[in-house]
């Protein structure tokens, strides 16, 4: 578990961040409770503020504050697959992958068409506190799992790396410098968008 000393010592780390971001950019058991998800009313729509948190000190290494994964879910022939792809580990060799760069090479569309419902999906997960959770008032000051997307990640990615010269740098990990994140939900054709999420000035 990380000391308040060595959270401490790295506040305002952003550097770290920065390079990590960098190199994912070139390179493109049941733990349901562990994990903290938003809850939407009828009308898909959401709000809840949340703080992201830095990553544990292990033997030292305090690491990323995010793992970045890769998974497959759809039904094929044999019924359902939902799994981490394997280039998720270490970069391995993956048969759904390879299977879908052999669909779409025939150039036919009907292929082409099962590729894009099978393809890897990009998630992120990082160690969360919950400040406000409306619809589940219990989460409230508590530590959850966040699984999230690229859309949230752009978020971050912009607060380490703002648009505008009048905008600071901000790492969103960091519990001195950083902000709350104020998670807003809209369903959008069908899908849930993230676009009004923000954090906090």
């Amino acid at each position: 578990m990380s000391s308040f000393a060595n959270l401490k010592r790295n506040s305002g780390n952003l550097d770290k961040l920065t390079k990590a971001v960098e190199a994912l950019k070139s390179n493109s058991g049941d733990d349901s409770e562990k994990y903290w998800k938003p809850t939407t009313d009828k009308s898909g729509n959401g709000m809840a503020i949340i703080r992201f948190l830095p990553a544990p000190s292990v033997d030292g290494d305090d690491g990323l504050p995010w793992v970045k994964i890769y998974t497959h879910g759809f039904q094929g022939p044999g019924g359902w697959l939902i799994d981490n792809c394997r280039t998720t580990l270490n970069g391995d060799a993956c048969p759904v992958c390879e299977h879908n760069s052999a669909l779409w090479n025939t150039g036919i569309e009907a292929n082409k068409e099962i590729v894009r419902k099978q393809k890897r999906k990009l998630s992120y997960i990082s160690n969360i506190y919950v400040v406000s959770d409306p619809k589940n008032p219990s989460n409230e000051g508590k530590v959850f799992l966040f699984k999230f997307g690229p859309k949230i990640f752009e978020k971050i990615t912009s607060a380490m790396h703002p648009e505008f010269e009048d905008e600071s740098p901000m790492n969103p990990f960091d519990l001195w410098e950083g902000a709350n994140f104020k998670l807003k939900i809209r369903k959008v054709e069908g899908y849930q968008n993230y676009d009004k999420s923000e954090f906090d000035k």
